[in-house]
Protein backbone atom coordinates (compact mmCIF):
# COMPACT_ATOMS: atom_id res chain seq x y z
CA UNK A 1 0.00 0.00 0.00
CA UNK A 2 1.31 3.39 -0.81
CA UNK A 3 0.27 6.54 1.02
CA UNK A 4 -0.53 9.89 -0.50
CA UNK A 5 -1.29 12.85 1.71
CA UNK A 6 -4.22 14.73 0.22
CA UNK A 7 -5.79 17.65 2.05
CA UNK A 8 -9.14 18.33 0.43
CA UNK A 9 -10.53 21.81 0.96
CA UNK A 10 -14.20 21.00 0.98
CA UNK A 11 -15.30 23.69 3.44
CA UNK A 12 -18.17 23.65 5.84
CA UNK A 13 -21.17 24.51 3.66
CA UNK A 14 -23.39 21.46 3.26
CA UNK A 15 -21.16 19.14 5.30
CA UNK A 16 -22.36 19.86 8.81
CA UNK A 17 -23.65 16.32 9.08
CA UNK A 18 -20.39 14.66 8.06
CA UNK A 19 -17.96 15.20 10.93
CA UNK A 20 -17.56 15.90 14.61
CA UNK A 21 -20.80 15.57 16.53
CA UNK A 22 -22.49 14.03 13.50
CA UNK A 23 -21.25 10.63 14.62
CA UNK A 24 -18.91 10.05 11.65
CA UNK A 25 -15.82 8.83 13.44
CA UNK A 26 -12.84 6.65 12.62
CA UNK A 27 -11.46 5.66 9.24
CA UNK A 28 -13.54 4.99 6.12
CA UNK A 29 -13.06 1.94 3.89
CA UNK A 30 -14.37 1.48 0.35
CA UNK A 31 -13.92 -1.60 -1.86
CA UNK A 32 -14.81 -1.98 -5.53
CA UNK A 33 -16.32 -5.07 -7.13
CA UNK A 34 -14.02 -6.79 -9.66
CA UNK A 35 -14.42 -6.16 -13.40
CA UNK A 36 -13.11 -8.36 -16.20
CA UNK A 37 -13.41 -9.00 -19.90
CA UNK A 38 -15.54 -11.94 -20.92
CA UNK A 39 -13.11 -14.91 -20.63
CA UNK A 40 -14.37 -16.53 -23.83
CA UNK A 41 -13.95 -13.32 -25.84
CA UNK A 42 -10.46 -12.71 -24.42
CA UNK A 43 -9.39 -16.28 -25.23
CA UNK A 44 -10.86 -16.12 -28.74
CA UNK A 45 -8.92 -12.91 -29.44
CA UNK A 46 -5.67 -14.54 -28.21
CA UNK A 47 -5.32 -12.85 -24.81
CA UNK A 48 -3.93 -14.51 -21.69
CA UNK A 49 -5.37 -13.34 -18.37
CA UNK A 50 -3.73 -12.41 -15.06
CA UNK A 51 -5.95 -11.57 -12.10
CA UNK A 52 -8.17 -10.16 -10.80
CA UNK A 53 -5.88 -8.88 -8.06
CA UNK A 54 -6.17 -5.97 -5.65
CA UNK A 55 -4.17 -2.94 -4.63
CA UNK A 56 -4.98 -0.39 -1.95
CA UNK A 57 -4.77 3.38 -1.74
CA UNK A 58 -4.92 5.33 1.51
CA UNK A 59 -6.01 8.96 1.40
CA UNK A 60 -6.00 11.45 4.26
CA UNK A 61 -8.75 13.98 3.71
CA UNK A 62 -9.93 16.98 5.67
CA UNK A 63 -13.67 17.53 6.01
CA UNK A 64 -15.06 20.47 8.01
CA UNK A 65 -11.74 20.87 9.79
CA UNK A 66 -11.35 17.20 10.75
CA UNK A 67 -9.02 14.62 9.15
CA UNK A 68 -10.19 11.17 8.09
CA UNK A 69 -8.33 8.20 6.66
CA UNK A 70 -10.02 6.87 3.52
CA UNK A 71 -9.00 3.40 2.37
CA UNK A 72 -9.76 2.59 -1.29
CA UNK A 73 -9.41 -0.97 -2.61
CA UNK A 74 -9.18 -1.35 -6.39
CA UNK A 75 -9.33 -4.49 -8.52
CA UNK A 76 -7.14 -4.92 -11.60
CA UNK A 77 -7.16 -7.60 -14.29
CA UNK A 78 -4.43 -7.77 -16.94
CA UNK A 79 -4.52 -9.24 -20.43
CA UNK A 80 -1.59 -9.93 -22.75
CA UNK A 81 -1.37 -10.96 -26.39
CA UNK A 82 1.29 -10.94 -29.09
CA UNK A 83 0.11 -7.48 -30.18
CA UNK A 84 -0.03 -5.73 -26.81
CA UNK A 85 -1.65 -5.57 -23.38
CA UNK A 86 -5.00 -4.53 -22.00
CA UNK A 87 -5.84 -3.77 -18.37
CA UNK A 88 -9.20 -3.43 -16.60
CA UNK A 89 -9.52 -1.62 -13.27
CA UNK A 90 -12.55 -1.12 -11.06
CA UNK A 91 -12.29 1.41 -8.26
CA UNK A 92 -14.94 2.77 -5.86
CA UNK A 93 -16.82 5.90 -6.93
CA UNK A 94 -16.19 7.52 -3.56
CA UNK A 95 -17.65 10.98 -3.03
CA UNK A 96 -18.04 13.16 0.04
CA UNK A 97 -19.89 16.47 -0.06
CA UNK A 98 -20.10 16.09 -3.83
CA UNK A 99 -16.34 15.72 -4.32
CA UNK A 100 -14.50 12.59 -5.42
CA UNK A 101 -12.04 11.25 -2.88
CA UNK A 102 -10.58 8.64 -5.24
CA UNK A 103 -7.39 9.89 -6.95
CA UNK A 104 -7.84 7.55 -9.90
CA UNK A 105 -11.36 8.82 -10.56
CA UNK A 106 -10.05 12.40 -10.65
CA UNK A 107 -7.83 11.73 -13.67
CA UNK A 108 -8.63 11.79 -17.37
CA UNK A 109 -6.92 11.63 -20.76
CA UNK A 110 -3.12 11.54 -20.76
CA UNK A 111 -2.83 11.73 -16.96
CA UNK A 112 -5.06 8.70 -16.58
CA UNK A 113 -3.12 6.76 -19.22
CA UNK A 114 0.15 7.52 -17.42
CA UNK A 115 -1.29 6.29 -14.13
CA UNK A 116 -2.75 3.12 -15.61
CA UNK A 117 0.62 2.34 -17.22
CA UNK A 118 2.18 2.59 -13.77
CA UNK A 119 -0.23 -0.10 -12.64
CA UNK A 120 0.72 -2.27 -15.63
CA UNK A 121 4.34 -2.09 -14.51
CA UNK A 122 7.33 -3.12 -16.59
CA UNK A 123 8.96 0.30 -16.77
CA UNK A 124 7.24 1.34 -20.00
CA UNK A 125 6.29 4.95 -20.74
CA UNK A 126 4.49 6.68 -23.60
CA UNK A 127 5.79 9.73 -25.40
CA UNK A 128 4.18 11.99 -28.03
CA UNK A 129 0.70 11.16 -26.78
CA UNK A 130 -1.98 12.74 -28.96
CA UNK A 131 -5.76 12.43 -29.17
CA UNK A 132 -6.88 10.47 -32.26
CA UNK A 133 -10.67 10.43 -32.10
CA UNK A 134 -13.50 8.68 -30.30
CA UNK A 135 -15.59 5.57 -30.91
CA UNK A 136 -19.02 4.82 -29.45
CA UNK A 137 -19.52 1.22 -28.31
CA UNK A 138 -22.23 -0.69 -26.47
CA UNK A 139 -20.91 -1.42 -22.96
CA UNK A 140 -23.00 -2.57 -20.00
CA UNK A 141 -26.02 -2.28 -22.28
CA UNK A 142 -25.50 1.44 -22.96
CA UNK A 143 -23.67 3.60 -25.49
CA UNK A 144 -20.30 4.59 -24.03
CA UNK A 145 -17.43 6.52 -25.60
CA UNK A 146 -13.94 5.06 -26.10
CA UNK A 147 -11.16 7.64 -26.43
CA UNK A 148 -8.36 6.80 -28.86
CA UNK A 149 -4.80 8.13 -28.85
CA UNK A 150 -1.54 7.68 -30.71
CA UNK A 151 1.87 7.70 -29.09
CA UNK A 152 5.30 6.12 -28.96
CA UNK A 153 5.93 3.36 -26.43
CA UNK A 154 9.34 3.57 -24.76
CA UNK A 155 10.24 0.31 -23.08
CA UNK A 156 13.35 1.58 -21.33
CA UNK A 157 15.33 -1.34 -22.65
CA UNK A 158 12.93 -3.87 -21.12
CA UNK A 159 10.91 -6.44 -22.99
CA UNK A 160 11.43 -7.87 -26.44
CA UNK A 161 10.16 -5.51 -29.13
CA UNK A 162 10.46 -6.75 -32.74
CA UNK A 163 12.87 -4.47 -34.61
CA UNK A 164 10.47 -4.11 -37.53
CA UNK A 165 7.95 -2.44 -35.20
CA UNK A 166 10.42 -0.06 -33.61
CA UNK A 167 11.46 3.45 -34.58
CA UNK A 168 14.51 5.00 -32.89
CA UNK A 169 14.03 2.70 -29.89
CA UNK A 170 10.28 3.34 -29.57
CA UNK A 171 7.18 1.61 -30.86
CA UNK A 172 4.43 3.74 -32.49
CA UNK A 173 1.17 2.58 -30.91
CA UNK A 174 -2.55 3.25 -30.85
CA UNK A 175 -4.29 3.37 -27.46
CA UNK A 176 -7.91 2.77 -26.50
CA UNK A 177 -9.25 4.19 -23.21
CA UNK A 178 -12.56 3.79 -21.41
CA UNK A 179 -13.44 5.65 -18.21
CA UNK A 180 -17.02 5.17 -17.05
CA UNK A 181 -19.10 4.80 -13.90
CA UNK A 182 -21.18 1.65 -13.53
CA UNK A 183 -23.90 1.31 -10.91
CA UNK A 184 -24.88 -2.16 -9.73
CA UNK A 185 -26.72 -4.04 -7.02
CA UNK A 186 -28.22 -2.11 -4.12
CA UNK A 187 -26.54 1.26 -4.49
CA UNK A 188 -23.09 0.05 -5.55
CA UNK A 189 -21.12 2.32 -7.88
CA UNK A 190 -17.63 1.81 -9.29
CA UNK A 191 -15.52 3.63 -11.85
CA UNK A 192 -14.32 1.24 -14.56
CA UNK A 193 -11.13 1.96 -16.49
CA UNK A 194 -10.02 -0.09 -19.48
CA UNK A 195 -6.80 0.64 -21.36
CA UNK A 196 -5.45 -1.31 -24.31
CA UNK A 197 -2.88 -0.60 -26.98
CA UNK A 198 -1.50 -2.11 -30.16
CA UNK A 199 1.51 -1.31 -32.37
CA UNK A 200 0.47 0.97 -35.23
CA UNK A 201 1.85 -1.62 -37.64
CA UNK A 202 -0.57 -4.22 -36.26
CA UNK A 203 -3.64 -2.12 -35.44
CA UNK A 204 -6.81 -4.19 -35.30
CA UNK A 205 -9.50 -1.89 -33.92
CA UNK A 206 -12.23 -4.53 -34.31
CA UNK A 207 -10.45 -6.81 -31.86
CA UNK A 208 -9.98 -4.08 -29.28
CA UNK A 209 -13.61 -2.96 -29.64
CA UNK A 210 -14.79 -6.57 -29.13
CA UNK A 211 -12.75 -6.76 -25.92
CA UNK A 212 -14.18 -3.52 -24.56
CA UNK A 213 -17.74 -4.52 -25.43
CA UNK A 214 -17.27 -7.78 -23.48
CA UNK A 215 -16.66 -5.96 -20.16
CA UNK A 216 -18.30 -7.63 -17.17
CA UNK A 217 -18.99 -5.96 -13.80
CA UNK A 218 -19.46 -6.94 -11.11
CA UNK A 219 -17.92 -10.42 -11.13
CA UNK A 220 -17.19 -12.71 -8.22
CA UNK A 221 -13.73 -12.15 -6.68
CA UNK A 222 -11.33 -15.09 -6.85
CA UNK A 223 -10.94 -17.26 -3.75
CA UNK A 224 -7.30 -16.17 -3.47
CA UNK A 225 -5.85 -12.90 -4.73
CA UNK A 226 -2.49 -11.23 -5.15
CA UNK A 227 -2.38 -7.87 -3.36
CA UNK A 228 -0.13 -5.08 -4.57
CA UNK A 229 0.99 -2.58 -1.96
Amino acid sequence: MYRRQVITAIGTVGVAGLAGCSGLTGDLEYTAAPATLDPEVAATEGYDTAGPSVFAITETVEVAGESREVGITTWTTGYQSDTGPCVVLSTPAVTLAGQSLNPLAQLSGSELITRLLEELGGGASIQELEAAGETELSIFGEARTIEEFTGVLETGGGGEVPSELSSDGGVPIRLYLLSTTHEYGDGGSDVIFTLGFQPQALVDAATMHALFESLQHPVEPPETTNQTQ
